[in-house]
């Protein structure tokens, strides 16, 4: 609630669903000194009885769910995300509801800083998908202020072992939720607990560390030949939910940069997609140039968790100045 000392009160009502904002257009007149005080309390009473019939988000619920893309994985069908790399509330609103099932926040080539997760997180889940992050790196620094921002998933960069792979999930779960491990096995480092946005700053901190915390879906991407070649140990860790290939990183580990068509390349996909087909994973991909027909041939082949587009892609083609043939 903000206090105008001129005019009155302006308010807003936090959202409890996706720590999002509900704006009121309530504004009530005041007096100078303690009364204005006193009438500041009743508007706020006012307001929170009237927030409490609202729907959260303009009505707008979260339509996609971390539960829901797994379930869609397990009966072998795709879920189609996109990518963010500008900073902005509104564009990843935008995109959200667009129809994707995921929007991830790109933290490795984008423009965003750790004080604008948030909100950016918020406006996803406002905009009806779950929301990613895809790390710079899979530092600790990095999955904390991803996961503690409101984070649904996480995409690790550069994944090229087990053992770079098994520290990042290891961040990424609190003690005690490592599950997969032997008893008495413990890992030598964990995700650091506190209170955060995730968990509305210790409100929810026993729901959200019971039941949401364990739920973060996982994706390795595969970007270097390295990866290809520890493909099998990497798609054997129990809590990986998927796999990316990052078709421009992979391509330049092999000295062919952008070159899709090359038969090198070509044959490195083939074994990526067996390798994943071997083990009962699921195979995804980032198209970074939006092409319809190129996602139905993916989802065709095989691929299910699929990368569709970025946002400045999407702008620059759709923007681009038509021939005016002058």
């Amino acid at each position: 609630m903000a206090l105008d000392g001129q005019y009155g009160v302006s308010a807003v009502a936090l959202d409890s669903k996706c720590g999002g904002f509900a704006s009121i257009g309530f504004v009530f007149p005041l007096a100078a000194g303690p009364l204005a005080v006193l009438r500041t309390v009743d508007a706020g009473r006012i307001v929170k009885n009237v927030c409490r019939n609202l729907q959260p988000c303009g009505g707008m619920p979260l339509d996609m769910t971390v539960h829901e893309i797994r379930a869609r994985l397990a009966a072998d069908k795709a879920t189609v995300g996109t990518w963010l790399q500008l900073p902005s509330p509104d564009v990843a609103e935008l995109m959200a509801r667009a129809g994707y099932d995921w929007v991830a926040v790109d933290m490795e080539h984008g423009s965003f800083g750790r004080t604008g997760l948030p909100d950016v997180f918020r406006a996803i889940e406002c905009g009806g998908a779950a929301p990613f992050a895809r790390l710079g790196e899979a530092s600790k620094t990095q999955i904390k202020a991803a996961l503690e921002a409101g984070a649904q998933g996480l995409i690790f960069p550069m994944i090229e072992s087990r053992v770079q792979l098994d520290r990042a999930i290891d961040l990424s779960v609190y003690p005690g939720q490592d599950t997969w491990r032997a008893a008495g096995e413990t890992a030598p480092e964990y995700r650091g607990v506190g209170y955060c946005r995730a968990n509305v700053f210790g409100k929810n901190f026993d729901e959200y560390r019971a039941s949401r915390a364990p739920e973060i879906f996982l994706v390795a991407q595969i970007e270097h030949i390295r990866a290809v070649e520890n493909l099998e140990a990497i798609l054997a860790h129990p809590r990986l939910d998927a796999i990316m290939v990052g078709p421009y990183d992979l391509s330049g580990s092999m000295g062919l940069t952008g070159q899709f068509d090359h038969p090198d390349f070509k044959a490195a996909m083939a074994r990526i997609a067996q390798g994943c087909a071997k083990a009962g994973a699921r195979m995804g991909l980032h198209i970074v140039q939006p092409d319809p027909a190129e996602l139905a041939r993916q989802i065709a082949a095989g691929s299910r968790f699929i990368a569709y587009g970025i946002d400045s892609v999407f702008l620059w083609r759709a923007a681009e100045r038509p021939n005016s043939g002058e």
